[in-house]
């Protein structure tokens, strides 16, 4: 499992992008066990997460990355792009 922002980075380096997607997950569920990381890096690592799922075409990924976004503004835009670059509506993906 991962602990921190560089595993998380060398994770989507590598195209491991379901363990990246895990560790979020963890962090989201889990904030008592990630006292260092607020809802602002959290977002900030949702949104690397995506861009590497639609970066592969990886719609689904990317769609879980925006139903797991907590800040409106931000999955209202991550909606957006993903409807834009997969040509689809987001209740189709």
């Amino acid at each position: 499992m991962m602990k921190n922002t560089m595993e998380f980075r060398k994770a989507l380096d590598k195209g491991k992008l379901l363990e990246a997607e895990k560790f979020l997950t963890d962090v989201a569920v889990n904030p008592e066990k990630y006292p260092q990381y607020d809802d602002r890096w959290l977002d900030d690592r949702q949104r690397e997460l995506f861009q590497a799922f639609y970066k592969v075409e990886n719609w689904q990924g990317a769609k879980r990355v925006v139903e797991a976004t907590k800040d409106v503004y931000s999955k209202r835009g991550r909606k957006a792009r993903l409807e834009e670059l997969s040509g689809l509506k987001f209740e189709e993906i």
